[in-house]
C-alpha cells in the first residue's frame, strides 16, 4: 500500500503545472429565403440549384479544432512567451522536439499539440467548448486565439470556394435562361405580328395566353437567377465570421490543480488491494506446501527463480559497493 502511494505521489508531484485556456463558440445557421424561392421556381423547370449555404454541425467544428488543417499551421508558428521575457519561440522548439527532418518534427509537434487541445459539444445548446493546456500561460492563450482565428479562416475559405462554384453554375444557367427568354419573346412577337386582330377567336386567345405564360415564367427564372448570381458574387468576397464567440479564450492566473491528494489516495487504495491479494496468495501457497501439494511447491520454486533473476543484480551491486 505504501509503495502504491509512493509511486502515485511521485507521478503527482513531478507532473508539470499546466495553464488551461478555455473558450466556446456557437455556429451560426441562417437560412437564405431568396435561395429557397429560387430552388422552388427552378424546380418547376426541372433545374436543381445547389445549396451551398449549409452550416456545419457543431460536431464537425469540434473535429476541426483537432484537425491537421488547424494544428499543423499552429505547429509551424512562433509565439511570444511572456514567461521567457516576451521572446518569440517556435512551437517545435518550445516543446523540445529535436532531430529528424522538418516534416518529421512538424508531424511530432502536431501530435503533441493534439494532446494539448480538447474539444467537446454541449448537446442541448450546440455550443462548442474547447481547452488548451500548456506549461506557459501566455502560450495557452495564444494557441486558443489561433484556433478561433483558424476556424474563421477555414469557414471563410470554404464559403468563398462554394460561392465561386455556385457563381460559375448560375452563370451557365443564366446564359441558358436568357436564351430561353429571348426565344419565348420572339415567339410572342411573331404571334402578335401574324395575328394583329384576334377577332374573338378562342383558339388564338388560348394560344396567346399560353405563350404569355411561358414568357412570364421564363422572365421570373431569369430574374431570380440574376439576383442569385449577384448574391453569389458578394458571398465570394465576403469574409464575415460564421461563428459567434460566446466566451473569448481566457486563462486563470493560477495553474490547474494537479489532483495530488486524489492521486495519492488512489495509489494507496490500489496498492492496498494489490498487497492484500499478494498476502492472500502467499498464505494460500504456504498452506498448500505445508500439506505437501506438488504443484504449490513447483509454483513457489518458480517464483523464487523469478525473484532471484529480478533482484539478483541489485543484491550483487550492494555486495560490491564499498562500505
Amino acid at each position: 500500500m505504501l509503495a502504491g502511494g509512493l509511486v502515485a505521489a511521485l507521478f503527482a508531484f513531478f507532473r508539470p503545472a499546466l495553464y488551461v485556456a478555455s473558450g466556446s463558440f456557437l455556429p451560426q445557421g441562417a437560412a437564405d429565403p431568396s435561395r429557397s424561392g429560387l430552388a422552388s421556381l427552378a424546380g418547376q423547370l426541372g433545374v436543381t440549384i445547389p445549396q451551398s449555404n449549409q452550416t456545419l454541425s457543431p460536431e464537425v467544428y469540434a473535429k476541426l479544432l483537432k484537425s491537421q488543417v488547424l494544428l499543423l499551421a499552429i505547429a509551424r508558428d512562433t509565439f511570444p512567451v511572456q514567461e521567457l521575457g516576451g521572446r518569440r519561440v517556435a512551437f517545435l522548439d518550445l516543446v523540445e522536439i529535436k532531430g529528424g527532418s522538418t516534416a518529421r518534427r512538424e508531424e511530432r509537434g502536431t501530435k503533441v499539440l493534439d494532446k494539448m487541445v480538447a474539444a467537446a459539444v454541449s448537446k442541448p445548446t450546440g455550443l462548442v467548448e474547447f481547452t488548451v493546456s500548456t506549461k506557459w500561460r501566455s502560450v495557452s492563450l495564444a494557441i486558443a486565439n489561433e484556433l478561433i482565428n483558424g476556424v474563421n479562416a477555414y469557414n471563410g475559405r470554404t464559403r468563398q470556394d462554394q460561392a465561386g462554384a455556385e457563381r460559375k453554375f448560375i452563370e451557365g444557367r443564366l446564359a441558358i435562361a436568357g436564351a430561353d427568354l429571348r426565344d419565348a419573346e420572339d415567339r410572342m412577337e411573331r404571334f402578335l405580328q401574324t395575328n394583329r386582330n384576334l377577332g374573338g377567336s378562342p383558339e388564338l386567345t388560348m394560344q396567346r395566353d399560353r405563350i404569355q405564360r411561358d414568357v412570364s415564367l421564363r422572365q421570373q427564372v431569369f430574374t431570380s437567377l440574376t439576383q442569385s448570381y449577384e448574391e453569389a458574387r458578394i458571398r465570394e468576397v465576403r469574409d464575415t465570421p460564421v461563428i459567434t464567440v460566446l466566451e473569448p479564450p481566457s486563462v486563470p492566473t493560477e495553474p490547474a490543480s494537479r489532483g495530488r491528494a486524489i492521486r495519492v489516495l488512489i495509489g494507496l487504495i490500489l496498492g492496498g488491494v494489490f498487497g492484500a491479494f499478494l498476502a492472500f496468495a502467499s498464505d494460500m501457497v504456504a498452506r498448500q506446501r505445508k500439506d505437501g501439494d506438488v504443484e504449490a511447491n513447483a509454483f513457489a520454486d518458480t517464483l523464487a527463480e523469478v525473484k532471484g533473476e529480478v533482484l539478483g543484480p541489485i543484491a550483487r551491486f550492494r555486495k560490491r559497493r564499498p562500505r
